[in-house]
């Protein structure tokens, strides 16, 4: 597969760099923790030496697309070199399962040393609830910025209590001074102050959880998100988007609107606001869409047949204040498999700062579906004379090796390096 054959989109001169993410340490297993530390210092020596990028496939400064050395053994100090955790335009969350995922998203999204802001609070999910996970996304914007975490059947482990403990969330008047908020199935731990979420299906936890940001934000939201309750594979873009813009996801299912779905849209604060139902008439059918326009005046289908061309359907979208819109360079992605859907939900937290990185699937190991390497090769960046004028594309690969070999990372590189655009006359 070419890579190079596809010309850059050129950066104007003088246009202000995206930044790039930098990860935090915490108290998580040392193999997600040692690449989280790598993955800052890379990306920060790639920052402070941009002569080095050059056009794909040169031999100074192309991105390196040969399998990277592995990391051996389990400590940080056996680390050197290059591994496998990061390159000049990727980082990984090297983890095969999601409690960890969204532990070390976590931890990036804000770093319990240094600077770094810790969150004003902290929502936790069950991680066998998905559909609860993906309602409490829409906690994490702004203005409320309470960002997910996972707890192994609905109670925090060890490392879960530890990271906690270490972010101390202190509460804000935005979350009317709770510390934490749980939704849906999850034992909470003492001793913090906690607005509790629950409900007797996916439907009405949802609906719930869209009732308190509401409540916390004081506005009505600028969007909702009608997702199938029953299609876990295609939620991954509705949770990424809830969690960069605090649009509440609501569920339905195939053939038939849930009472707590419709209940939520009669309200007189939601009778303006438009609907977005993501997936085909397989995920959402015909009859729910009629069902759904009679109660809300603006509804529109975001449809594509697949997870993968779902996720890139809704980075392409756009429709008023709704959609990633990212149809030009300078943007953060991130890459999760489309068969392990709540790894991408437990990284949501990423998607709250830095980069902003939207969510993307991959439907193999070792390299990108064809849609997903078209559309980095439409958006790829590129400059004239100057790189350091340009703009960057970045990407977070979420997953160990068995999941997204160095092989994928190699060619996700490649499309999103900053390439020379050749002039003529």
């Amino acid at each position: 597969m070419a890579l190079k054959n596809r010309q850059p989109i050129n950066s104007p001169p003088g246009t202000p760099t995206a930044g790039t993410p930098w990860a935090g340490l915490g108290i998580l297993a040392v193999l997600v923790l040692a690449m989280i530390a790598l993955a800052s210092y890379l990306i920060f020596s790639n920052d402070q030496n941009p002569t080095q990028s050059a056009a794909p496939g040169t031999t100074n400064g192309s991105a390196n697309t040969e399998p990277a050395p592995t990391v051996t053994g389990g400590t940080s100090q056996q680390i050197a070199g290059i591994p496998s955790s990061a390159s000049r335009n990727t980082a990984r969350i090297a983890a095969d399962d999601p409690v960890e995922v969204s532990l070390a998203a976590l931890l990036a999204a804000h770093p319990i040393t240094g600077p770094g802001t810790p969150p004003v609070a902290v929502t936790i999910a069950d991680s066998t609830q998905w559909q609860a996970a993906v309602a409490a996304a829409s906690l994490s914007a702004d203005p409320i910025g309470a960002p997910l975490m996972l707890a192994p059947a609905g109670v925090l482990d060890e490392s879960g209590r530890e990271v906690l403990a270490e972010l101390s969330p202190e509460g804000a008047p935005v979350t009317r001074e709770s510390q934490l908020f749980t939704i849906g199935t999850v034992s909470p731990p003492s001793g913090y102050r906690i607005g509790k979420v629950v409900g007797t299906d996916p439907a009405e936890v949802a609906a719930e959880t869209a009732r308190l940001r509401s409540r916390l934000a004081a506005t009505p939201p600028g969007a909702i998100l009608i997702a199938s309750s029953e299609a876990e594979e295609f939620a991954p873009p509705a949770a990424s988007w809830a969690a960069r813009s605090g649009d509440p996801v609501l569920f339905t299912s195939p053939d038939s609107v849930p009472r707590p779905t419709l209940e939520f849209l009669e309200e007189k604060a939601n009778a303006k606001v438009p609907v977005f139902v993501l997936g085909s008439t397989e995920q959402v059918s015909a009859e729910v869409v009629k069902r759904l326009s009679k109660v809300s005046p603006q509804v529109e289908r975001v449809s594509a047949r697949t997870p993968v061309e779902m996720a890139l359907e809704m980075v392409r979208y756009s429709s008023g204040s709704f959609g990633w819109n990212l149809n030009d360079p300078g943007h953060g992605y991130m890459v999760a498999r489309s068969d392990r859907p709540m790894d991408a939900i437990a990284a949501t937290p990423l998607t709250t700062g830095g980069t902003w990185p939207a969510v993307l699937l991959t439907d193999d190991q070792s390299k990108p579906p064809e849609p997903l390497l078209e559309y980095l090769l439409d958006v790829k960046p590129g400059y004239t004379t100057d790189p350091t004028r340009a703009l960057y594309n970045h990407i977070w690969i979420i997953g160990d090796e068995n999941l997204i070999d160095t092989d994928q990372q190699g060619l996700l590189d490649d499309a999103a390096e900053l390439a020379k655009v050749e002039t003529t006359g």
